[in-house]
């Protein structure tokens, strides 16, 4: 990322953030976006909210579990003696 200098403040040619000098030489924001970059490549993240995400056997057997553990808890309250 080439920067323009301006006193003690960089800018980044490229995303347009300012910051101190005392801070480095290269853009924190896009320093920060090539590291995540980066880790995006190495970890393949398979989940998905709610179990929508390619890896969802075991996310699901998980819900179906709670879900019978909830059913036979209300059938309990519900028909049970007491």
């Amino acid at each position: 990322m080439k920067q323009e200098n301006t006193s003690v403040f960089y800018n980044c040619k490229v995303c347009d953030f300012e910051w101190h000098r005392d801070d480095g030489n290269e853009c924190p924001v896009c320093l920060k976006n090539r590291k995540e970059n980066v880790r995006g490549e190495e970890q393949d993240y398979r989940g998905g909210a709610f179990g929508s995400g390619k890896n969802v056997i075991r996310i699901t057997s998980i819900y179906k579990a709670i879900g019978l553990v909830a059913l036979i808890f209300l059938l309990y309250q519900v028909f049970g003696t007491g």
